[in-house]
């Protein structure tokens, strides 16, 4: 899967605007979104060749209360691509909002 890819199933499947690793300063839009990103490569290299492309990522949903309902659909989302991640969540008390993480590994296109 591309990230593009991924970006339009995530935005499809949970309705929420989403963006790759932050929005630009003053266009966030207002809560709920998410964010998505690579934190890490972990390719499957054997004889000088790349069998499979393994990225380590993130999903953050921002929520201005919690909502499980929200969870659900990225859970969801996740959930039909074979994916169960690692989840947690914090309090952001600076911007008064709740983050809820979601790590995962992907399998991208070869």
């Amino acid at each position: 899967m591309k990230l593009n890819d991924f970006y339009k199933q995530l935005k499809d499947s949970t309705g929420l605007p989403s963006a790759y690793h932050h929005f630009e300063v003053g266009k966030a839009p207002s809560l709920p979104y998410t964010v998505y990103y690579v934190t890490e490569r972990d390719d499957m290299v054997a004889d000088d060749l790349i069998y499979f492309k393994v990225r380590s990522m993130s999903i953050e949903l921002y929520t201005d209360s919690k909502d499980e309902d929200l969870e659900l659909r990225v859970e969801g989302f996740l959930s039909g691509l074979g994916i169960i991640p690692v989840i947690s969540e914090q309090y952001i008390t600076d911007e008064k909002m709740y983050e809820v993480i979601y790590e995962f590994n992907l399998e991208m296109e070869n």
